[in-house]
């Protein structure tokens, strides 16, 4: 009868090469996690022309009274003054406590509707 070889010890090669895999993987995903944000450099124009965005401030009254930048505007005048919009605007929305949430909404549709989303909210503290 033959007898079986005696394995004297366990090959940890493959083991160690699958840790060290894993080990890549896991700094390369957990820098991406801390910095949020993957890090270019981007080429620079020699002429550019940057346009400021414009800030935008829709207040809305108890009274369901609308105002762009502190000028009375109806819910059609609204939307077209939405309509000059770009989506690196940004938009202020001030509203009573009082409106009904059905007006505050029709506010942030309308701007998601143009594709804007840089949207706050203003609150008291």
């Amino acid at each position: 009868m033959k007898s079986l070889k005696r394995v004297e010890g366990i090959n940890v090669v493959p083991l160690i090469d699958v840790m060290l895999v894993l080990l890549a993987i896991v700094l390369t995903i957990s820098s991406f996690i801390a910095l949020g944000k993957i890090e270019i450099t981007l080429p620079q124009a020699s002429s550019h022309i940057k346009l400021e965005p414009k800030q935008f401030e829709i207040l809305i009254t108890a009274d369901k009274i609308f105002y762009v930048n502190d000028e009375k505007v109806s819910k059609e005048e609204l939307l077209v003054k939405l309509n000059s919009l770009t989506k690196e605007d940004l938009v202020a929305i001030s509203a009573d406590r009082l409106v009904p949430y059905e007006e505050f909404i029709f506010v942030i549709d309308s701007l998601k509707k143009k594709n804007i989303e840089k949207i706050s909210m203003v609150v008291k503290k």
